[in-house]
């Protein structure tokens, strides 16, 4: 896939949205990274909409299990990247 970088805040926020490279009809990433009293609160979203109407709505309940899934292990390798 490949994407456009639509908000940059170094060392805060990244902000990405899809231009080609799969058949989605539009998908945004967002990470965003704050200073909390006790350390960092880091926040993951992403927005995929699939198009072929009820057909894509259906699949997108599928791949939103999928991708949670892949968000929590992409979470436990920040997490002990972070506190090494």
């Amino acid at each position: 896939m490949h994407f456009d970088i639509t908000e940059w805040k170094e060392k805060e926020k990244l902000a990405l949205r899809m231009v080609s490279g799969a058949s989605y009809g539009s998908y945004d990433q967002q990470w965003s990274l704050e200073p909390i009293p006790l350390g960092s609160r880091f926040t993951f979203m992403e927005e995929i909409i699939f198009p072929h109407g009820v057909i894509g709505k259906l699949i997108s309940l599928i791949a939103q299990r999928i991708s949670a899934a892949t968000v929590e292990k992409m979470l436990t390798k920040l997490k002990a990247l972070a506190e090494a």
